[in-house]
């Protein structure tokens, strides 16, 4: 916990350190835009988090009109704690001269923070009796694993609105889905895939 508090903590501040960068940049020359964004992912009710906290911080380059690409790192808080590292394609439409919606494709890497986790497999002893297709199942016996998280790719195509005030602070709401899949590790070179598929959401600062 004292690790994901700190590591929040310096993203906070990087995120800061990017904005006041950009900024002296777009003086100059204009095309340099910061995003920072906070959110969840909203899964299955019967996961142990069900809408674990996110946190974005990308830093975009105008390649052609309201086209941009860019990079940026973050913090996830899973089952373990991540920092993402990823790559984006982004295209604003021109709604009016301060609304801008917008298209996002977003992929990276997910590299994992806390090496050791914990798994809980329930194995249920069944007994078949009177008939091949009537049972009658014994209590479960939990079985815990200790895994290696070792990380794994990510993707998240997403749709949102973009709302800029004069001074040229912006305000975004964004929604769309996120696709991961991550390793873990054990004894004896048992590995095991975790497939996430889980609703984006998103509020953020674009400067």
């Amino acid at each position: 916990m004292k690790k994901s508090v700190i590591l929040t903590g310096i993203l906070l501040c990087a995120a800061a350190l990017l904005s006041f960068s950009q900024q002296s940049i777009e003086k100059e020359k204009g095309k340099f835009t910061n995003f920072t964004e906070g959110g969840v992912l909203i899964g299955n009710s019967q996961d142990e988090k069900n809408a674990p906290f996110i946190f974005h911080s990308s830093v975009n380059y105008e390649l052609y009109n309201n086209l941009s690409a860019g990079i940026g790192v973050g913090a996830e808080f899973l089952r373990e704690t991540y920092l993402p590292v990823t790559a984006n394609v982004m295209y604003q439409f021109r709604k009016t001269s301060a609304v801008f919606p917008f298209l996002r494709l977003r992929a990276g890497y997910q590299v994992a923070l806390e090496s050791t986790t914990v798994t809980y497999n329930n194995i249920y002893w069944s007994s078949y009796l009177l008939s091949s297709s009537s049972y009658y199942p014994y209590p479960y016996y939990p079985v815990v694993e200790k895994m290696n998280a070792k990380g794994g790719w990510m993707i998240d195509p997403s749709v949102g609105v973009t709302v800029y005030t004069r001074s040229g602070l912006g305000f975004s709401l964004s929604a769309g889905y996120r696709y991961q899949k991550l390793k873990y590790t054990g004894e004896n070179d048992y590995i095991l895939w975790a497939e996430y598929n889980r609703l984006l959401l998103t509020l953020g600062v674009t400067f």
